[in-house]
């Protein structure tokens, strides 16, 4: 496979010099305590999805989808994205024919390349915690496996 350059760079605008006392993020974000059933509480019936953390290198976001709900399938360039599932039960399709079933407490981790989308499987509301890398761009790819096609945008920044 031939190395693609990345136009990506991350700057660290902000060295700590020595313990400093926290600081929130842009917009609510990177709060110190988050209660994800407050979230939930506040945001309503899914589908949704919260962004939770967000600095130079992290952007973790909380995501609701109902029974049978999910996302487009697509693949990232410059980052693995990992999640925490919070609740019901989750199923990822990727590249390569690979299934990956999970339920609260899992810990499902996909590399960089891989095209992935994700199902609600379950009778009940999925919650799971999202945690990549910004900017985040998300590339589409229509899942062989599933037949999944749509006309959406092509990229998109999460």
């Amino acid at each position: 496979m031939p190395t693609v350059a990345s136009p990506i760079t991350i700057v660290i605008s902000q060295l700590a010099a020595g313990p400093t006392p926290p600081r929130p993020g842009p917009s609510g974000t990177s709060v110190l305590h988050t209660r994800a059933a407050e979230v939930v509480a506040q945001m309503g019936p899914p589908p949704w999805a919260r962004r939770i953390i967000a600095d130079e290198r992290n952007l973790v976001t909380l995501i609701a989808s109902p029974p049978g709900g999910g996302n487009r399938p697509h693949w990232h360039r410059e980052f693995d994205e990992w999640w925490v599932v919070l609740g019901g039960r989750l199923q990822w399709e990727l590249t390569g024919g690979v299934v990956v079933d999970a339920a609260k407490d899992d810990i499902v981790w996909v590399p960089r390349g891989t095209v992935h989308h994700i199902r609600n499987v379950g009778a009940d509301l999925s919650l799971r915690l999202a945690v990549a890398m910004p900017p985040a761009w998300h590339f589409y790819h229509p899942c062989e496996q599933c037949g999944f096609a749509d006309d959406g945008p092509r990229e998109w920044c999460a």
